[in-house]
């Protein structure tokens, strides 16, 4: 849990973080002196384990790096043991309409919600918290995002945006564009970004997206959404790989 970035993402301050895929827990410590604002450990496309995850959310606190877990799916108790953990919050998959929006934050709530109680855990400095106040500093600071990547979304979005537990909307662009049959960069996906922000400024709630490069983010931020995650620490080691590899191609050219 992390109260004040859970406060910086619901006013809408410009944040920007990245996915974590590989399971190593120095790469979110590494991280966190960056200066990026997040990280997102991507439980959904990697291969990650509860043991691993375990590992990597303490990387992250050790660099007081706020990190959130997406999830495989939404599933009974899942959100609260990533929660458990200690991760700041979790974004949620395939949210296509307000029930799954609402249930969502059931899982990650305990007043009003499913989320089973335990005082001992990480998140709660095992027990040293004690049993007073620990539920509601959890529900204070817990970030929930839903991922908007289904055309059922878009025609819900509205319902979605006014679940007001909702801590941000996260555009998924890839996943919009498969389930429509069209490519990324088509007109109608730059049309169903611009609706969900649209959805955003009337129940002001955050909007994120996915972007590949930074050089994205000033027309993005043009829109209103403000939460980007850039790449993965897959795609940045990637990156780098191949700069050095054209840099030598270059000077011995």
């Amino acid at each position: 849990m992390d109260v004040r970035f859970r406060e910086r993402v619901r006013r809408h301050e410009p944040l920007v973080g990245t996915f974590i895929k590989s399971g190593a827990h120095e790469i979110a410590e590494l991280l966190g002196g960056t200066g990026i604002d997040f990280a997102v450990i991507d439980a959904e496309h990697a291969p990650l384990g509860l043991d691993r995850i375990d590992r990597m959310v303490l990387g992250a606190r050790s660099a007081a790096l706020p990190c959130l877990v997406r999830l495989p799916a939404l599933a009974p108790a899942l959100a609260g043991q990533m929660l458990d953990l200690g991760a700041s919050g979790i974004v949620v998959p395939h949210v296509a309409d307000a029930a799954s929006a609402a249930a969502a934050v059931a899982e990650a709530r305990y007043h009003g919600g499913r989320r089973g109680y335990s005082p001992s855990t990480r998140a709660a400095r095992y027990g040293a918290d004690g049993p007073t106040g620990y539920a509601e500093r959890a529900d204070a600071g817990t970030g929930i995002w839903c991922q908007i990547e289904d055309p059922a979304a878009l025609a819900a979005i509205d319902a979605i945006a006014a679940v007001e537990a909702v801590d941000c909307l996260f555009i998924g662009r890839a996943d919009l564009a498969m389930a429509m049959g069209v490519a990324p960069g088509d007109a109608a996906i730059a049309d169903a970004v611009r609706a969900v922000a649209e959805a955003g400024r009337r129940y002001d709630r955050t909007i994120g997206i996915f972007v590949a490069s930074m050089a994205e983010v000033p027309d993005l931020l043009a829109l209103g959404i403000t939460v980007f995650a850039c790449g993965s620490d897959q795609s940045h080691l990637a990156a780098a790989g191949r700069a050095m590899a054209r840099s030598l191609k270059d000077a011995i050219a």
